[in-house]
């Protein structure tokens, strides 16, 4: 039995890390894994709260993180739960601390790919902030930074969404070809000292300035209050997922519930787990600056054999990868590659 303890669990953005162990605590003991409170425990899990300070500067947030590490004696682990790629300060703490591994729900696909200094090391927000990053990443560093297993495709609000998972009856008076309703003004906002909501707000409202006024197919776009936007989507064939501050979105699994065919710009680049982002199989992807945007649409709507085949396959993707025994046997298979422990039952 593998114990662990969680500094502060729920504390700040420590929870979106934490929440799948918090949640399914009791049966993780059936995959030798104890969440304990006790300090007697083999790892200590150390989350973002405890790592990281966004509302100062970096260097002096990575001040702060290496001053929490330095507290713990035995072996600890980090996790950076953020919603994308970016390793901005959680690299820094991990590389200068006695950490064993760091932990993140998505990450690029190759070290290679953090290379070049993106604004805020976001790939998708291209460069040109007051912060541009990116790393060089030593090949056996890289060994140990790990996905997480967790995403946001577990979360339905506060509950674990695979047990609550209902899928809608699919539209039968679907009047819009594209739903593209998100907000696209992100109010004013930064990171580390460094302005940020505007490469928020350019790649969404660039997507809004492709569609413009006669795309030729029908649209709804702006921002809806939630119910609105729910009717709205439910009776639309195609939804834009664009990103946000980070890659992955709720909007992308409130997308699959509703039936609706999924846009989003294209996630090759992008590793998670699980992982239910298959390009033309669970949703359609196109240009990061939506060039092809149009394009697009106006084909799939040619080919609606395609738009079904994508809404019935994205949700059989998702039953196949979100369950709490993938979660489990996740963690179960990480520890018993690290100290070969037995499990218990399944």
């Amino acid at each position: 039995m593998i114990k662990i303890k969680i500094s502060n669990p729920i504390k700040g953005k420590n929870k979106i890390s934490f929440m799948g162990f918090l949640m399914l605590k009791n049966l993780l003991r059936d995959y030798s894994i104890d969440i304990t409170e006790s300090d007697d425990y083999d790892y200590l899990f150390l989350g973002a709260n405890d790592i990281l300070n966004k509302k100062i500067s970096l260097q002096e947030s990575i001040d702060y993180g290496l001053e929490n590490c330095n507290k713990i004696t035995g072996d600890y682990f980090l996790f950076d739960g953020s919603d994308s790629t970016s390793l901005m300060g959680a690299y820094e703490v991990f590389e200068q601390s006695d950490a064993k591994f760091l932990f993140k729900n998505q990450l690029l696909k190759t070290r290679e790919d953090y290379k070049k200094p993106t604004s805020f090391n976001k790939w998708f927000f291209k460069n040109g902030s007051d912060l541009d990053l990116g790393y060089d990443i030593p090949e056996e560093t890289w060994k140990r930074i790990r996905l997480s297993g967790w995403n946001l495709g577990y979360l339905k609000g506060d509950y674990f969404r695979p047990t609550n998972q209902k899928w809608y009856e699919i539209s039968k008076d679907k009047v819009f070809d594209l739903c593209a309703i998100f907000q696209a003004n992100h109010p004013p906002n930064s990171d580390h000292l460094a302005e940020n909501a505007s490469f928020y707000t350019n790649h969404r409202k660039g997507a809004w300035e492709v569609i413009g006024d006669n795309p030729g197919y029908t649209y709804v776009k702006d921002k809806l209050p939630f119910q609105e936007y729910m009717n709205t989507l439910y009776r639309s064939k195609m939804s834009l997922s664009p990103f946000g501050m980070g890659e992955l979105c709720y909007r992308d699994f409130e997308v699959f519930e509703l039936g609706v065919a999924m846009i989003k710009p294209n996630m090759n680049i992008v590793n998670t787990t699980p992982n239910p982002y298959i390009p033309d199989e669970t949703y359609i992807p196109v240009d990061l600056d939506w060039q092809d945007l149009n394009e697009v649409v106006l084909s799939m709507l040619d080919n609606q054999n395609q738009l079904d085949y994508i809404v019935n396959n994205s949700r059989k993707v998702y039953d196949n990868l979100y369950s709490a025994h993938t979660f489990c046997m996740y963690w179960y298979d990480f520890f018993s590659n690290l100290n070969n422990v037995k499990q218990e039952t399944r």
